[in-house]
């Protein structure tokens, strides 16, 4: 017979004491897990306060170090201010709009803001500053090119007289003069303007006005040419009626002005070799040209005495 061998029942108190094991081993993982992570964040704040720190003491150290060798250094004291204005301004007007005087600090100055006020007048182009070390600021300035002067809507008087009349360039940037210059006097005047934008320091769009400005640069592009133009009138839109130095009125179609110019040049030379003087001409037609001619007045002839006719003698006393 064989013996039955007992039946082992399960260790409860072996799987309990692993079960608690395993419950340890997780908490210490997660200690130390959380105690990593609060290390982490210790050092990233500290490096954050470390170079904060460094960053304001370099901040300090370095503006202590500008002003002792700059901002208070007194070999960079402003003495020089040298202008160069293109006749725009007067080195008065110019230092009390900017603002700019001597005895300043160079560093001190904004050069920037100079600029901008200088920008700001209509007559200036292009602003150039530049600070010398070690104590000189130097500004040119050029001024916008007019070819034009372009009087206000129903004047008919001398355009550099009036207030209300306005340079304009090329462009149609329109501008009115601080000091008027002796070539400006010699501008032609463009009249018959119809707009309400003409403004200092504008630039007007008016297709009229544009095709005479065309015109006057096509006639500067030929420097043989004998046109020398007073006013235009472009009140009538479709045409540009021109007086010249000798007051002859041409009238121009408003395109092609190469062409016209070219015969009004044959008529022009025409009239200097031939002595005639000219008085108007209607260019807008290509064949059969209309042209006048100032009559020359009949030279006075001395009334003859007839025989006998008693003469008037001036009694002396």
């Amino acid at each position: 017979m064989h013996s039955r061998q007992p039946v082992r029942k399960p260790n409860r108190r072996a799987r309990g004491a692993s079960s608690h094991s395993h419950v340890l081993d997780v908490q210490l993982r997660t200690s130390t897990v959380r105690r990593r992570r609060h290390e982490f964040i210790g050092r990233w704040l500290f490096n954050i306060v470390l170079i904060a720190s460094i960053g304001v003491a370099s901040f300090f150290g370095i503006r202590a170090g500008l002003d002792r060798f700059f901002f208070s250094n007194a070999d960079y004291t402003l003495n020089r201010i040298v202008l160069d204005l293109d006749d725009i301004l007067t080195r008065e007007e110019t230092l009390t709009e900017t603002g700019l005087h001597e005895g300043v600090n160079i560093f001190s100055v904004d050069l920037a803001h100079v600029e901008k006020v200088l920008k700001a007048i209509p007559q200036v182009k292009t602003v150039s500053i530049e600070r010398e070390l070690p104590d000189q600021i130097s500004i040119v300035l050029t001024a916008r090119d007019p070819i034009a002067w372009v009087a206000a809507e129903g004047e008919t008087g001398d355009a550099t007289a009036s207030e209300k009349s306005l340079l304009v360039d090329a462009t149609g940037y329109l501008m009115r003069p601080r000091h008027i210059r002796p070539e400006h006097f010699h501008l032609p005047v463009i009249y018959g303007v119809k707009s309400d934008n003409i403004r200092d320091g504008e630039p007007l769009s008016n297709q009229d006005l544009k095709v005479a400005l065309d015109l006057i640069d096509t006639t500067s592009r030929h420097p043989e040419s004998l046109l020398r133009i007073r006013t235009l009138d472009i009140s009538k839109g479709y045409c540009i009626e021109v007086v010249n130095d000798r007051n002859a009125r041409i009238l121009f179609a408003a395109e092609d002005f190469e062409n016209q110019l070219a015969r009004l040049q044959q008529l022009l030379a025409h009239c200097e070799e031939t002595g005639r003087n000219l008085e108007s001409v209607n260019l807008m037609v290509k064949r059969n040209t209309p042209v006048r001619f100032v009559v020359a007045a009949a030279p006075e002839v001395p009334a003859k005495v007839a025989p006998g006719a008693p003469t008037t003698k001036t009694r002396r006393n």
